[in-house]
């Protein structure tokens, strides 16, 4: 592996469009470069000829690149910035008080979109962020995970009160409670259509329940300690082998050829194979730090991509755990919250403000560091992000009742 790249991280005044459609020939923003975690450069844009002229001193550079996207070369690095297509935070969250944790969206039968919040709430909104369903104390504490069911009219949502509940988006009722963890709901994984799902917790453990009856089918966690607390979890279909459907257990159902990864708080990670219950893999702690956030690649099953504590954010790949295939860091020392992995796209969520988009190669999905994307808001702290169904737009929530969404499509185009 290559020596790992930092990725330079700077923040655009979040209302600048304002200034460059209202005040003319007067206007000016500003942009902060972090030089490091305690030195910050200011550089001043201004605006001129109605908005269609950027002036910065010393040969540094402002552009318009379309509706949504503006480019900025300063101090010899270039920098881009993405503007929202939608700012959903008042019709989300007409209480600023609410803090955004989780999200989930599908389109059927329609458009809906799942969001629950750090004091455990949940809502259901249409397409337009209009309200469907509110689940008041939905859970005693945060929020962590939600995921729709195929059917998109029950929500799996997990919590840091320790259980796990159904919901129907019909009538708002609770047909079931999932108790067992002992220590806080980290993440959920539906297998196939939702029958049977994982969920893991700070607790050590990854459980495999049974919808119907409730049930917990089976436990994994680490087989060299068993208490090293469970961050995050993604799930891989290896194989979609036609030996079985069926588990060792009558109440399991597609679990062959299924392998979920474990991000751990000691930083190390554990593949397991869901079906024969066996720990078939351990990645070292690379970085001496907390793996925080796991996704997969959905165009490439072989890898997978896990931001750190310390503000590493490696590429893995499964077939061989040596050393990241990729990774750069973000504001080293500072916490990857999220990362969501879309068309070739690595949406990262940094520290209390910073949110961003890497590129991956085409071919290889390597983490480029040369080209940040920054995605404008008002200095939220990101929690999640999702895409949209048509997989045309990222959606992010976070505090302050943040909810954004973005194009993505312009990517694919340009390619």
């Amino acid at each position: 592996m290559s020596e790992v790249q930092r990725v330079p991280v700077c923040h655009i005044q979040h209302d600048f469009e304002v200034s460059i459609s209202e005040e003319g020939e007067n206007g000016r923003f500003y942009i902060n470069v972090d030089k490091s975690l305690n030195e910050v450069k200011e550089f001043t844009v201004a605006v001129s000829e109605e908005g269609t002229k950027f002036d910065i001193s010393d040969g540094n550079g402002f552009q318009r690149v379309d509706r949504h996207l503006y480019s900025a070369r300063l101090d010899g690095n270039e920098y881009r910035f993405r503007t929202m297509d939608e700012d959903y935070t008042g019709a989300a969250a007409p209480d600023e008080d609410i803090e955004w944790t989780a999200i989930d969206a599908i389109n059927v039968p329609k458009l809906r979109y799942a969001l629950g919040d750090s004091k455990g709430n949940c809502r259901v909104y249409g397409g337009t962020l209009q309200l469907e369903r509110e689940l008041k104390e939905a859970h005693r504490g945060e929020i962590s995970s939600l995921k729709f069911f195929p059917s998109g009219e029950v929500v799996l949502s997990g919590s840091a009160d320790m259980q796990l509940k159904l919901w129907s988006v019909l009538d708002g009722s609770c047909p079931r409670t999932f108790a067992g963890h002992r220590s806080a709901v980290s993440a959920t994984c539906l297998i196939d259509r939702g029958r049977n799902f994982l969920s893991s917790s700070t607790d050590g453990t990854i459980r495999l329940w049974e919808c119907g009856s409730g049930e917990t089918l089976s436990v994994f966690s680490r087989r060299e300690d068993s208490s090293d607390g469970v961050n995050c979890m993604c799930l891989r279909a290896t194989c979609r082998g036609e030996a079985s459907d069926m588990g060792e257990n009558p109440l399991e159902f597609g679990t062959y050829g299924k392998h979920v990864l474990a991000g751990h708080s000691s930083g190390v990670m554990t593949l397991h194979d869901v079906f024969t219950k066996e720990q078939s893999s351990q990645i070292p702690s690379h970085f001496m730090s907390s793996c925080n956030t796991l996704t997969s690649d959905p165009k490439r099953d072989e890898y997978v991509y896990a931001g750190y504590q310390n503000g590493a954010l490696a590429q893995w790949d499964l077939r061989n755990f040596s050393s990241p295939v990729s990774s750069v860091y973000i504001n080293e020392g500072t916490p990857i919250n999220h990362i969501y992995c879309e068309s070739n796209e690595l949406y990262v969520s940094s520290g209390l403000d910073t949110s961003l988009m890497l590129d991956l190669t085409a071919d290889k999905g390597f983490i480029r560091s040369d080209l940040p994307t920054f995605l404008v808001s008002n200095d939220c702290k990101v929690a999640q992000y999702t895409s949209t169904p048509d997989r045309k737009h990222i959606i992010a929530v976070g505090d302050w009742g943040f909810c954004g969404k973005y194009g993505i499509h312009w990517r694919q185009t340009e390619r």
